[in-house]
């Protein structure tokens, strides 16, 4: 009989105050890992945290999960400690799938077996894989996150937007006002950018120069991967066989909202001096 062939998964979860959910995610990985045999996994938790450690916690994930690693590091922001997790990692390049996630989130049992057994199209491109990100509020998938390139005109309304806070809370209070449901999006369409709590890199991203080198803090990632994929020609590919359920913003939101609008703000501002500047208005 031939070997059956291993799909190499890494995820680097970024863990901000967060651990009474990082034990959840934990279990979820153990339990999605128990039914795909052919994947072999490794998982980075990268913490952030700015409160005591919660040793109980991590001694359970090391329990379900002996191949997990853990790196305590400031709170540099969650794309940036991600890099600083990716680069413990061997290489993208020599994963099938590498992974960023936030822990307020818990995977399908299905989640590995399916990914193990997707099969991207060479002549697709794909760079990143975009899951389903189930809302179990919201009744919604927050994938597709955007389907086609922001212009520089609607980026700089959102910058008006996140630098008047009053006019921000009006937003918020309309947007909560409206249907909750959203219609479902199929299966295997192509979009500009995947929603950032959860982003699965193909090898094909790595092998074709993608960069994780996103330096703020806060927010603007998902545009960031975004233009990395248009960069190399690869493109992000909606599987939503693949399910994530998402516990709504654990980590930000306990924030204030000015805290997280500056950092909208940054992020925008980012984004259209170095992928807009040149777009016409």
């Amino acid at each position: 009989r031939s070997a059956v062939r291993m799909t190499r998964i890494a995820i680097v979860a970024v863990c901000y105050n967060t651990y009474t959910v990082l034990g959840r995610f934990a279990e979820s990985l153990r339990t999605a890992l128990d039914a795909a045999p052919s994947v072999d996994f490794d998982l980075v938790v990268m913490d952030t945290s700015t409160g005591p450690r919660d040793d109980a916690v991590l001694a359970r994930i090391h329990d379900l999960l002996p191949r997990s690693r853990y790196m305590k590091v400031d709170n540099v922001g969650y794309f940036p400690a991600f890099k600083i997790g990716f680069d413990t990692l061997s290489g993208g390049a020599d994963y099938d799938y590498v992974a960023i996630s936030n822990v307020d989130l818990e995977v399908a049992p299905t989640f590995f077996s399916q990914l193990a057994a997707l099969r991207l199209p060479e002549a697709e491109k794909v760079g990143i894989v975009a899951p389903a990100i189930l809302s179990k509020t919201r009744n919604n998938d927050s994938n597709p996150k955007t389907l086609v390139r922001p212009t520089r005109l609607g980026l700089q309304k959102n910058l008006f937007l996140f630098r008047h806070l009053w006019l921000l809370r009006w937003y918020q209070r309309l947007s909560a006002l409206k249907a909750r449901t959203f219609p479902k999006m199929p299966g295997g369409i192509l979009m500009y950018a995947p929603h950032g709590s959860f982003i699965i890199f193909t090898k094909y991203f790595f092998t074709h120069g993608g960069s994780v080198d996103y330096p703020l803090f806060l927010y603007g990632e998902e545009d960031f991967v975004g233009e990395q994929c248009r960069r190399i020609g690869a493109t992000v590919k909606y599987q939503p066989e693949m399910k994530v359920y998402d516990q709504d913003h654990a980590s930000t939101g306990q924030e204030k909202l000015a805290f997280l609008a500056s950092h909208h703000v940054r992020s925008l501002e980012y984004i259209v001096r170095t992928y807009h500047a040149d777009d016409a208005i």
